[in-house]
């Protein structure tokens, strides 16, 4: 019965996984593109109105995937003791997903969405672009598109090191 939990808790971290990185993948090259054709103001309300909606939702799914890696690599897994962590090649890149996991779900729930949220709020800054002087906010978006790049590495370091697996 273990194996089969085992592999059940897989199945979940990685479909976890899947909704977590692929909304967040989909969010920057999908939906943002596609709402560029729209009028400023009104891309302006569409990507708030996505944001806060599945933010929440994409959040939970990276609490899911560490949770789910911390019992793979431990309870159903080969580190029973914290010389494991340090001992073995296992160790090593469990402990390197998971710090990187985390970092990548802190940096996105506290400064990417922060600061992608700080620039939709600054309506001033849409209606400034749709009146012509886009300058301002394409500068703005562009550090937005920045910071966000920061989870997209994290994302790539993970899927490296579960290769490595």
């Amino acid at each position: 019965m273990p194996w089969e939990l085992r592999q059940a808790l897989l199945f979940v971290h990685i479909v976890l996984a899947i909704i977590w990185v692929g909304g967040i993948l989909f969010i920057g090259w999908g939906a943002f593109p596609a709402v560029r054709k729209m009028t400023f103001v009104r891309q302006r309300d569409v990507l708030q109105a996505l944001m806060q909606w599945s933010h929440k939702f994409l959040t939970g799914s990276g609490v899911g995937v560490i949770m789910s890696g911390i019992l793979l690599g431990t309870v159903f897994g080969p580190i029973d003791q914290w010389r494991n962590l340090w001992k073995t090649r296992y160790g090593h890149i469990w402990l390197a997903a998971l710090i990187i996991g985390a970092v990548t779900l802190l940096w996105g729930l506290f400064i990417g969405y922060r600061q992608s949220l700080k620039v939709l709020a600054h309506v001033e800054l849409w209606q400034q672009a749709d009146s012509g002087d886009k300058k301002p906010l394409l500068n703005d978006l562009t550090k937005v598109a920045l910071f966000e790049s920061v989870e997209v590495i994290g994302f790539m370091a993970l899927i490296v090191l579960m290769v490595l697996f």
